[in-house]
């Protein structure tokens, strides 16, 4: 493409040439891409702009006017610009597709593998980007973040449909929203699941995260807005959304359920409104995935694929890290899951309590670099919800783990709790004290296969962890 009709609108400064390519990493660009220079939190892309050119870059796109060896456009924020230089390289691919966005501070990983599955058990093809995997069809890749950047974004899209996909289910961050990795994409449905606090160290305050979000909505306009009605903070998102299609348990909603049974292997539910169905089973526990399930029901509603959703449900996996569970033969329910929210950890714990037959065993701790505030929200609730709280590691990253148990621990008011400062330890320990019936929670990390320690990523999985000290105890062959 030239550059000329890429930048349409914008300035630019040098002869046209051709762009056969679009990088933001300098290390990455290879002869014939357009430069992006990003400015970011911990580095500037104008620093690398020599590097860019030495590598065969075409063209540039920075916010610093100066006097460069090849043609450049001038925008006031390049990240801002990249989503729509991106959307225009690869042909507009979102307005091909049925592109759903889900936003919230819990489900959103849940209910994007939700509405993948379902859709996959009628044949249809979609591409998924999110906290776990970035996938096109079946072929899948380990994420990078959650929402990755934008020209990322539209690269895959351009897979997805290549691939045969009508349809493109992505998780929608705050960083995500605030950093314009969105720009270019247009929405087919926008979900909001939840809200809770969470991201302190990047927004600041709740007020500016809740903002984030709602930006979805409002700055972005879906097609279509799906809405938690059980939510407090869903009038905020009510106020902005077009076209609501809401779901709810609690509250009036467009699509409600009845819990008719419920255990610690899944549970099932009446559906009344948008879809009327007796007898649903859901094979995932807990009513956070009730909440998640009919936020994709809704969605498959929209797209005029909820029939015969009895066998649908079914066709939902047990995701990777969310309420994921290990079959041993010693009976005990050893459970792996990312809540690394208060009140995911409180949802988490609040729900196991109508599955206990016997003790509920906390592994949990919190992470290094982000909001402090929630350590001693995390302690308090464990000791409010469980029996027994151990104490470790999740991901220190640059702050000395005993620091951040200090903190845990302000929340806790027994003596009783046991610290175990490493997380392998601490798995092992809980595993071997657990008796049959007990539920062992190991709560934070999820889906991750590191752990990160002084800003360096060791191979570590809580759930390869956890299958070691059942076997090693004999509870597994």
């Amino acid at each position: 493409m030239r550059l000329s009709e890429l930048a349409q609108g914008l300035k630019i400064l040098g002869h046209d040439v051709e762009v056969t390519g679009i990088s933001y990493d300098s290390r990455r660009v290879s002869k014939g891409d357009l430069f992006v220079a990003l400015k970011g939190r911990k580095t500037d892309g104008h620093l690398h702009i020599h590097e860019a050119i030495e590598r065969g870059a075409s063209a540039l796109m920075v916010q610093k006017e100066g006097r460069y060896p090849v043609p450049v456009i001038i925008v006031n924020n390049t990240r801002e610009c990249l989503g729509l230089i991106s959307a225009r390289f690869f042909g507009f691919p979102s307005t091909k597709l049925k592109v759903v966005g889900i936003t919230g501070t819990n489900g959103k990983t849940t209910t994007s593998f939700m509405i993948r599955d379902m859709l996959q058990a009628q044949g249809e093809n979609s591409g998924l980007l999110g906290t776990i995997s970035y996938c096109v069809g079946n072929r899948c890749i380990e994420a990078g973040r959650t929402t990755p950047e934008s020209s990322d974004i539209q690269e895959f899209m351009v897979k997805a449909l290549n691939d045969g996909a009508q349809y493109f289910i992505m998780e929608v961050s705050s960083a995500g929203i605030e950093e314009y990795r969105i720009e270019g994409t247009s929405f087919f449905a926008g979900c909001f699941t939840n809200f809770s606090r969470e991201h302190m160290e990047y927004h600041g305050n709740m007020e500016n995260y809740l903002n984030a979000k709602i930006k979805l909505f409002s700055k972005y306009k879906p097609a279509y807005s799906v809405i938690n009605r059980d939510d407090p903070y869903s009038n905020k998102f009510l106020e902005v959304a077009t076209n609501v299609h809401s779901y709810g348990i609690r509250n009036k909603a467009d699509l409600s359920a009845e819990v008719t049974h419920s255990d610690i292997h899944g549970t099932t539910v009446n559906l009344h409104g948008l879809v009327n169905e007796k007898d649903v089973f859901i094979p995932l526990p807990g009513i956070f995935n009730v909440y998640n399930f009919l936020c994709a029901v809704t969605v498959l509603h929209l797209l005029d694929r909820d029939k015969g959703l009895k066998e649908l449900a079914r066709s939902i996996k047990q995701v990777p890290g969310r309420f994921q569970t290990i079959e041993n033969k010693c009976g005990i329910n050893v459970v792996i899951d990312y809540a690394h929210t208060p009140e995911a950890m409180e949802n988490l714990l609040q729900n196991v309590q109508k599955y206990r037959i016997n003790r509920v065993i906390t592994v949990f701790g919190a992470g290094g670099d982000r909001d402090p505030g929630k350590r001693p929200l995390f302690g308090q609730i464990a000791e409010k919800l469980s029996d027994i709280q151990i104490v470790t590691s999740d991901n220190p990253r640059s702050e000395p783990p005993l620091k951040i148990i200090e903190d845990i621990l302000k929340g806790i008011r027994s003596n009783k709790v046991i610290v175990i400062p490493d997380r392998r330890e601490a798995i092992f320990h809980a595993i071997n004290i657990a008796n049959s019936g007990d539920i062992i929670l190991l709560i934070g990390k999820g889906h991750e296969n590191y752990q990160e320690i002084n800003s360096v990523r060791y191979p570590f999985s809580d759930y390869e962890v956890a299958l070691e000290a059942l076997k090693e105890r004999g509870c597994i062959q």
